[in-house]
């Protein structure tokens, strides 16, 4: 049933580094297609390096990535910069031409607490 599944998990990984390409060059029109839906980026800017913890195709269409990422980022808005560290998890599915796209995106800070 899997029997694709290297050449999925190859497709995916390009995939996960166009993305991180895309999010450090702030590249809306190059993030939009890696994206399964509509979604907005335009807020802040990112220098990030993405590692691939777990890569699992579980479908012929359904796929998942559990990631780290580390780097900073600025808000456009002011200026502000600050670290960036977040664990996520990407849900990927495979459009009917045959791409995989970024169904679902979660992620959660690394980051320490900052004292008050």
């Amino acid at each position: 049933m899997l029997g694709s599944a290297p050449a999925d998990e190859a497709a995916i990984g390009s995939v996960m580094s166009s993305y991180e390409a895309a999010l450090n060059a702030s590249n809306t029109d190059a993030v939009m297609p890696l994206y399964a839906e509509d979604g907005v980026f335009k807020a802040i800017m990112l220098k990030v390096k993405f590692t691939i913890a777990e890569l699992v195709v579980i479908s012929p269409q359904w796929a998942f990535v559990r990631t780290n990422s580390a780097g900073t980022q600025k808000v456009n808005a002011t200026g502000a910069t600050s670290a960036e560290a977040n664990q996520e998890l990407f849900i990927f599915k495979k459009s009917d031409d045959g791409r995989w796209q970024i169904a679902r995106y979660s992620f959660s800070t690394t980051n320490p607490l900052q004292s008050r």
